[in-house]
């Protein structure tokens, strides 16, 4: 791969009753950390809520790479790439399994 190369892009829905949906986009960048520029979304369009949020799209106090949930971000490890999905897949399903 190189550069602006995507890595993923995928888009599907995680409940159909209730319409929460999971983004995962990445595109690979030798100058980003990680190699890659990425963001990964968890959300309900029905509430127009974005309930979790992984990306490292911006400078941040707490590392470059990040994990949203609500108004609160927090530093995350990043590992690799499939590493990452594994664990935002993870979250994602323990976080619906609450919710519903």
């Amino acid at each position: 791969m190189a550069d602006g190369d995507v890595a993923l892009d995928r888009n599907f829905e995680v409940d159909a009753a209730t319409g929460s949906r999971v983004e995962l986009f990445a595109v690979e960048s030798s100058s980003s950390p990680g190699g890659f520029v990425y963001g990964f979304q968890y959300s309900d369009p029905e509430e127009g809520e974005r309930i979790l949020r992984y990306d490292n799209a911006h400078d941040s106090d707490v590392g470059p790479h990040h994990r949203h949930i609500g108004d609160e971000i927090e530093g995350i490890e990043f590992h690799g790439l499939q590493d990452h999905v594994t664990r935002f897949r993870e979250e994602v399903l323990e976080t619906h399994e609450r919710r519903h």
